[in-house]
């Protein structure tokens, strides 16, 4: 059990770790929340990438006069995840306690998984263990009550996200509705769902929750999923992180699921010696889903579709290379001393010594020229956000399904500090390098837009249609 929540929380930005008690003082909960302000000003890299400081102090005071009224541990923990997620940056990480971990064992969860289509909340897969009058497809109307437009936004005001885009959180609701639902709204082991069919017949229910540990197991059990996941696995396509094919004669269809691996740089250099040997005009990039991975990776794979030299990031910035509240190693605080040089406005910059991404970047051995379309969702995050961003700054590449989880301008990562806060026991790991892409920014705080919005919607999954797929192909075949 302890395994399987860590591994959920992990993908969603919360971890499991250490606590007691269910009551905090004001006292505790003012030093706790002062400690986390002071450690977010002196690190983190992107602290006013989206509001000047006048703006954020003004923030950081009234979340905290919003203590006094704070009756439990659980209500101080949603403010201090609205307070990391006012910080715009999505790699924040809360790690909470193991007060909490006890308690989620214990509870009974939202028992269906859910698909978030343009603020509507349809039902994915019904994750009871034998209930068949809720199908997947069934919009959710309202939960114990709240609609659910109003749940959304409710919890993506306490959900990290990279600027002011909202598909990345989308993606994390959908991949763990129920433990945020827990979490950031409601312990109600027992739901009063409003629920329309596929008809637009309402209906009212009454559900009981279920244990997170028979999440994957009902699924695959209940029947009224079977059409869903067989369609689900027919659409999933290779497994391999790097993979290739050629669906016609001059079309490459490469997908790219992280940017991981020993073999990385020799896996894209053969797949691209491929392309080239195919004679392929057009060639379909699917990013998907990619969470990111190795920043160089990312360069590599933008440099096979460039024919002369590039800058990927314009710049790193650290606010500062050794916090007060925690203790690197010697030899990594060398490499930060030895790797940076102080920013005239305030801090320091990686040079090339720290980051070889801050340098002029070659282009591949066998660079693709042709036409370029790339697939992107609310998973396209990180680097396989900074790869989305510089194939918009650098080719004519058409963008194709979601805008990006990732910011188009870069994002605060690279390398974390953590802070404990010793009242409640909450860690929190604060990302120090503020990475700006080497891209011209049009709008602040988004990710990289689609030429062509196709949302993914449950009805063309049960028809074992991959839209996004099919129009990249149809343009395609057109060039």
């Amino acid at each position: 059990m302890r395994a399987t929540l860590v591994s959920l929380f992990l993908i969603t930005s919360f971890v499991i770790s250490a606590q007691q008690s269910d009551v905090l003082s004001v006292a505790a909960m003012e030093k706790d929340f002062d400690l986390l302000r002071q450690s977010l000003e002196e690190v983190h890299g992107g602290m006013y990438r989206f509001a000047d400081k006048p703006k954020t102090d003004a923030r950081f005071n009234s979340q905290r006069q919003r203590i006094t009224s704070i009756k439990s541990r659980r209500e101080f923990t949603q403010l201090v995840a609205e307070v990391l997620a006012d910080s715009r940056d999505g790699h924040m990480r809360l790690i909470m306690d193991e007060q909490t971990l006890s308690d989620f064992g214990k509870a009974r969860l939202f028992p269906f998984s859910v698909l978030i289509e343009n603020n509507r909340m349809v039902i994915r897969y019904n994750e009871t263990k034998n209930d068949s009058s809720i199908a997947p497809g069934y919009e959710i109307v309202k939960i114990n009550g709240q609609k659910a437009n109003d749940l959304l936004k409710k919890m993506y005001a306490k959900l990290p996200g990279d600027g002011y885009i909202e598909t990345g959180k989308k993606k994390r609701l959908e991949q763990s509705f129920g433990s945020f639902y827990w979490l950031l709204v409601d312990t109600a082991a027992q739901f009063n769902l409003t629920i329309k069919d596929l008809n637009g017949k309402v209906m009212n229910t009454r559900m009981a929750g279920i244990a997170d540990s028979l999440r994957q197991e009902n699924r695959k059990s209940n029947r009224v999923n079977a059409a869903l996941l067989a369609s689900i696995k027919s659409l999933s396509g290779p497994t391999e992180i790097i993979s290739v094919h050629f669906p016609q004669p001059g079309i490459a269809y490469v997908r790219v699921r992280g940017f991981q691996g020993d073999r990385f740089y020799n896996e894209i250099d053969s797949v691209f010696n491929t392309i080239q040997e195919k004679k392929t005009r057009s060639l379909l990039l699917d990013l998907r889903g990619n969470g990111g991975g190795v920043d160089m990776y990312g360069a590599f794979l933008v440099s096979q579709f460039v024919n002369k030299p590039f800058r990927y990031f314009d710049r790193i910035h650290l606010r500062s290379i050794n916090p007060s509240f925690t203790r690197f190693k010697e030899q990594y605080l060398q490499e930060l001393r030895d790797g940076t040089v102080a920013d005239p406005s305030g801090g320091f910059l990686a040079t090339t010594k720290l980051h070889p991404g801050v340098s002029e970047q070659q282009p591949g051995a066998h660079p693709f020229t042709g036409k370029i379309f790339v697939l992107t969702d609310g998973g396209t995050f990180s680097t396989a956000a900074d790869v989305s961003a510089l194939l918009r700054q650098l080719t004519n590449a058409v963008f194709i399904g979601e805008e990006t989880g990732g910011g188009f301008e870069g994002n605060t990562s690279g390398s974390s500090a953590e802070v404990l806060l010793p009242g409640s026991k909450l860690k929190v790991r604060i990302q120090l390098y503020d990475y700006w892409n080497a891209v011209k920014v049009k709008e602040r705080g988004r990710g990289t837009l689609p030429d062509h919005v196709v949302p993914v919607r449950v009805v063309d999954q049960l028809k074992g249609i991959d839209k996004a797929l099919v129009l990249g192909f149809e343009l395609a075949g057109k060039e």
